[in-house]
This record gives C-alpha cells, sequence and structure tokens, in this order.
C-alpha cells in the first residue's frame, strides 16, 4: 500500500510539519535516504539497514537515564505514538490510513491509549550544517 502525504501535513503537538522534517533530514544526509549512514565501503548508496535504528534507538533510549523497568519502550512505538498523535489532531480513520492499516481493529491496537506517567517526551533538534553520526548516538 502506498499513501501521498502533502509537504503542508502538521503535527500540532510536536510543533512539526512535514516539509520542514524532511528538510532537517536533507541537511545531514548526501544519499537518496531520509535517513542515512553516509556513503560507506559498506553502504556505497546511504542505505541503512532496519536493524541498525532498532539498535540505535536503544542506545539513545539507555542514554537518557530513565528506568523503565521490565518493558522499555521499543523503536516500532515511535511508529504507534505517531498513530495516536496523529488521531488526536486529525481522527481515528486519518490515523488508520496513515499506519496503513485495512483493519480498523489492528489501527485501534495501535492507538490504545499508554499510561502517561509511563513515558516522557524527549526531543532532539538539529541545527543547520549539523552532520549527526549515527556511530555516536
Amino acid at each position: 500500500m502506498k499513501i501521498a502525504l502533502p509537504l503542508s501535513l502538521n503535527l500540532p503537538s510536536m510543533g512539526l510539519r512535514l516539509s520542514t522534517v524532511i528538510e532537517r533530514c536533507r541537511l545531514v544526509s548526501r544519499s537518496e535516504y531520509l535517513i542515512s549512514a553516509g556513503i560507506r565501503k559498506n553502504s556505497p548508496n546511504g542505505s541503512i539497514h532496519p536493524n541498525s535504528l532498532t539498535k540505535k534507538f536503544v542506545a539513545a533510549r539507555k542514554l537518557t537515564g530513565i528506568n523503565f523497568s521490565e518493558n522499555p519502550p521499543p523503536f516500532h512505538e515511535i511508529r504507534s505514538l505517531s498513530g495516536r498523535l496523529y488521531k488526536d489532531a486529525y481522527g481515528e480513520g486519518f490515523a488508520q490510513k496513515l499506519l496503513g492499516h485495512t483493519s480498523e481493529n489492528t489501527t485501534k491496537l495501535y492507538l490504545d491509549e499508554r499510561d502517561n506517567k509511563a513515558y516522557v517526551m524527549l526531543c532532539f533538534c538539529c541545527k543547520r550544517n549539523v552532520k549527526l553520526d549515527l556511530d555516536l548516538i
């Protein structure tokens, strides 16, 4: 399933616009990928293996110093969180389409509200001309 998103799409709760996010990614990526490890010997086109994102997320989560007890949020939680934020802004139908679900029941699982006390909102900002090194995150 493919969906087309307008570059003007806003996520009010985060103060972000899709075009701005893409622009920030392009500032630090010299490849065709929005999220890139850079052109390297083992990645001549700049692509990142999905498992690398998961590992870097775990490393970043640990750097927060937050004790998540037995069930720390996995990388996939980002998808669920975005679904909940877009549902709040544009409704459940929009979130379902954005998540690419054909089943309303699957969407409801993703949009299940978490315990608000269990998570802390973190914001990482990129400044112009700053290169992000995924090995350091």
